[in-house]
């Protein structure tokens, strides 16, 4: 496995030692041994680390937080092309940027962690659409899923770690003659060090000959605040007592001979590697209450946590540790046990290993079918392929609301997506890629085939998607044709997309899964034989009906030939005045009335309990063949061969007409469905019903 780390500099810093203690690990380790690291950034003072560990480096301009820094997506994209790596992991949100459209259309996978507090929500979005978001501390979490929408699914929380070879124990008893306790964090006001130095003087009142040392670079922009506190240092007569020691790489030397680590953060500090850091060289720590602080230090029991921005309390806490070696002592062998338990590095690498394992072999899928429900019972088939060649893939359907509890309980799929009936505006439609950018696709699978859906694909930025071509190409990844003038079936159809996948149906068939046993009771059905009929298509389709007349000499026929059967009436609430009239001529009450009566789930079941059924060109006509039961579909405006799957147990009646597949939904005869005539229907029931 190949993973490039992509990061902004390799200057001093927590990100930056946290990959040099990454790369080292998977380089030298038994439990990866196939694993190789990759490092992009645009250099830094730590490069020649990477290059001594014999790591490969490239460098790019990854780090300037401007818009221009897009054009360094080519050149990222060239990479991958060159070094084929499994996945990009980004740990910035310049890199991210670059990275995430430098994988798409690519076999490279897109993870990110997320190592700091975002303020900026445009700026930041991209760190929420890892296919992973990795977060060192719940805290971090929290914010990735309320401010930015990431799922929970997709966040993994991977806290930083310490390298117990280099960072180790020390007895607290043997820090009497290094009267020094120190803080370390970059320069910054978010760091509240003006608050330290401020608890600080009164820490000196009782201990004259302590010193505070503080750690950290100060970046050009925050060259007034240094000045700030050396201010503050002079004003409180400090100047022997507090030391600015700048960026130092030897941290592990110097917290190994503090007396304490103060860490007086204002903000809601992402994790606190510098505690844990301590916290194994048997360093007592005092923070502020803040952020992952508190996730790492239980207080009074392996450290001190104080409020943030209050010197008293901070002072406080500081001459407690100070003049109590005692109780010192035992929160840093406390603090050092909890650090063996749940910081190491060995332990924290693994876990990312095994999620960089995982990030390669679990595939996020979406299909997207929004309409109509028969057009989605036929693409079953294609979720079944589907789970079958991909197993351990988090599939999905995009489907409108209406339908989708239809796959309430299917296996085939892992979750549906509602869609509103008023997906085709602009707001619904930029609405929708939001959510799905944020779902993170490996692969879009588009059988709904037009203009939304194709831009809905498009917006989501999946990693390639798939689907027929139409006016705007660029659309889509992976496209394939129609060729002039062809007419295929609804399963040919799909299964050229599938193809694109290196996907062919097996069989060409229509099918169900298993479904639990539901009680009709209430239907008052009884131990009856029954077969069904289908009283009319959709409303926009009224030239797809089987005229009333028909239906009802058909109902006298059959019932003097079958006496024993009665015939159960199906169709939506629109549907339930037509069914009326045919039940007011039922008098021999073999008619039972269930039009608009049915949810989805007792349509299934009652569709099972039939011998036969009888249909125009509907949703039902698919969904009972599904359910392999014996079934006969009546065409007129629409062509048999685009609309429907061969199978035995269906028996197509069509008249050929001339002016039939007209696809109108409006006729003033509606010849071709009133030439199929009672008799004929009644003669083919019969044939059916004398073989089963």
């Amino acid at each position: 496995m190949r993973v490039i780390q992509i990061l902004p500099k390799m200057k001093a810093g927590g990100v930056e030692r946290g990959v040099l203690d990454l790369v080292r690990y998977f380089k030298a380790s038994d439990n990866f041994p196939n694993f190789e690291s990759i490092v992009i950034s645009a250099g830094g003072n730590l490069s020649y680390l990477l290059e001594n560990s014999k790591v490969k480096h490239y460098q790019f301009s990854v780090d300037k937080k401007s818009p221009f820094s897009l054009l360094t997506v080519p050149k990222i994209s060239k990479l991958i092309l060159k070094e084929k790596p499994n996945i990009m992991h980004a740990r910035s949100r310049v890199p991210a940027w670059i990275s995430f459209f430098a994988t798409r259309n690519t076999e490279c996978h897109f993870v990110t962690t997320a190592h700091g507090i975002y303020k900026n929500k445009i700026s930041s979005e991209v760190m929420g659409w890892g296919k992973f978001v990795i977060c060192p501390s719940k805290t971090v979490a929290r914010q990735m899923k309320e401010k930015f929408g990431v799922p929970e699914e997709k966040i993994i929380i991977i806290p930083r770690w310490v390298d117990l070879d280099k960072f180790r124990f020390f007895d607290y008893q043997s820090r009497i003659d290094d009267n020094f306790i120190v803080s370390v964090g970059r320069i910054s006001p978010t760091k509240g060090y003006q608050y330290l130095i401020d608890a600080f003087r009164k820490v000196v009142r009782f201990n004259p000959y302590l010193k505070l040392k503080i750690v950290g670079s100060v970046d050009k922009n925050k060259s007034r605040y240094l000045d700030y506190l050396k201010t503050l240092v002079s004003r409180f007569s400090l100047n022997y007592n507090v030391e600015f020691i700048g960026f130092n790489q030897d941290i592990e030397n110097i917290l190994a001979k503090a007396k304490l680590l103060v860490a007086p953060s204002l903000i809601e500090e992402a994790f606190g590697r510098v505690v844990v850091e301590a916290a194994a060289c048997g360093t007592p720590v005092v923070a502020t209450k803040v952020g992952g602080f508190q996730e790492i230090i239980n207080d009074k029991k392996d450290g001190l946590l104080v409020p943030p921005a209050d010197p008293d309390s901070l002072s406080e806490a500081i001459l407690s540790l100070i003049n109590d070696s005692e109780m010192a002592e035992k929160l840093a062998v406390n603090a050092r046990n909890k650090v063996e338990t749940k910081y190491t590095m060995d332990k924290i690498l693994d876990s990312l290993g095994m999620v960089y394992k995982k990030i390669v072999k679990e595939k996020r899928i979406l299909v997207t079918k929004f309409s109509s429900l028969g057009d989605i019972i036929l693409t079953i088939p294609s979720l079944a392929r589907l789970r079958q060649e991909f197993p351990d893939a988090k599939i999905y359907l995009l489907t409108l609301k209406k339908y989708a509890n239809f796959f309430y309980d299917c296996p085939y799929i892992d979750k549906t997506m509602a869609l509103s009936s008023d997906y085709k505006k602009i707001k619904r439609i930029f609405q929708m890629s939001k959510r799905l950018r944020r779902l993170s696709f490996d692969y879009i699978i588009d059988l709904q085939n037009n203009r939304v859906s194709q831009w809905i694909n498009f917006l989501s930025f999946a990693r390639k998607s798939f689907g027929f071509r139409r006016k705007f190409g660029f659309l889509l990844n992976y496209t394939t044709d129609y060729k002039s003038g062809e007419k295929i079936g609804p399963l040919e159809s799909q299964e050229r997309i599938l193809k694109l996948l290196g996907i062919t149906f097996k069989t060409r068939k229509l099918l169900f899964w298993q479904t639990k046993p539901l009680d009709l009771s209430h239907f008052n059905l009884g131990e009856d034989k029954l077969i069904g009929i289908n009283v009319s298509a959709s409303k926009k389709w009224k030239t797809k009906n089987w005229p009333l007349e028909n239906i009802n000499s058909f109902i006298k026929l059959f019932g003097k030939k079958y006496p024993n059967y009665k015939i159960v009436l199906l169709g939506d609430k629109a549907s339930l005045s037509q069914a009326d009239i045919i039940k007011s001529f039922d008098k021999n009450k073999k008619v039972i009335n269930l039009c608009g009566k049915t949810k989805i789930v007792e349509l299934i079941e009652l569709l099972k309990r039939l011998k036969l059924f009888i249909t125009p060109d509907t949703a039902t006509l698919h969904l009972a063949q599904c359910l392999e039961v014996e079934t006969i579909g009546l065409f007129g405006p629409t062509n048999p061969k685009l609309h429907s799957v061969e199978s035995s147990t269906l028996k197509i009646i069509d008249k050929g007409l001339p002016c039939q597949y007209c696809y109108k939904d409006k006729c003033k005869t509606n010849r071709c469905m009133k030439a199929i005539s009672a008799k004929e229907v009644t003669l083919l029931v019969g044939s059916i019903l004398e073989k089963t």
